[in-house]
């Protein structure tokens, strides 16, 4: 499935971080087992934090957290699906009817900044912790490289949106996505005030998105 709507990417989002309600038992006890992952993956980083960790914090057993989580990297995907679907405020009207294609291809830039930047666990993720992000491509490579399939076919439909009806060559296109895909590694940057120079975290991703989005259009091959 290649997300061309935040409906979709917010439905697959949901699915993965599964029964959160705090009303119910079930759902409370998860959601318990992901705050404290959550905070102890953080503070302690992957390698360091164990299940017996992540029960000892939630106050529940050990066994309890297995009921949930096959594995301590299942915990680790949901925490970060759990972390994403909480930050998808910054995209409310994406998906407004009348939101103009290079406008949201903007919206997208900047939230890819903010996303990131407002969430310490992908920060770590993204940034001071590679155990985090090789543990998830190692262990499920499957599951990773649909991720991504689903990343290049959604972002693809924002570049092509942004400068239709003219057409990007494959590698151009290509080009494009990395340079995109790649502003959430560089996102936990942004957190540093003397990178930003007195600018807030909001005022340095509205004008990110405007330089990226004014440099996008399809080069005049006319000459080549």
């Amino acid at each position: 499935m290649n997300f061309e709507t935040l409906a979709e990417m917010r439905a697959a989002l949901a699915e993965a971080v599964g029964d959160v309600d705090p009303e119910s038992s079930r759902g409370k006890k998860r959601l318990k087992i992901l705050e404290a992952a959550i905070a102890l993956f953080v503070t302690h980083g992957y390698r360091k934090t164990s299940i017996d960790d992540i029960a000892r914090a939630a106050g529940i057993a050990k066994g309890t957290v297995y009921l949930s989580f096959a594995t301590k990297l299942d915990v680790l995907y949901v925490a970060c699906a759990l972390e994403k679907l909480r930050l998808f405020a910054v995209l409310d009207g994406f998906d407004a009817p009348d939101l103009a294609p290079r406008d949201r291809l903007r919206q997208w830039v900047r939230a890819s900044i903010l996303m990131v930047a407002a969430s310490p666990l992908l920060t770590r993720a993204s940034a001071s912790d590679p155990d985090m992000l090789a543990a998830l491509i190692e262990a499920m490579p499957e599951r990773f490289a649909a991720a991504m399939a689903d990343a290049g076919g959604f972002i693809g439909h924002l570049l092509d949106a942004a400068v239709a009806p003219a057409t990007w060559t494959a590698e151009e296109r290509h080009a494009r996505f990395v340079v995109l895909q790649a502003l959430t590694r560089f996102a936990p940057l942004v957190r540093d005030d003397p990178l930003r120079q007195g600018l807030s975290v909001e005022q340095f991703a509205d004008v990110l998105a405007d330089i990226v989005v004014d440099g996008v259009r399809v080069p005049d091959r006319s000459q080549a």
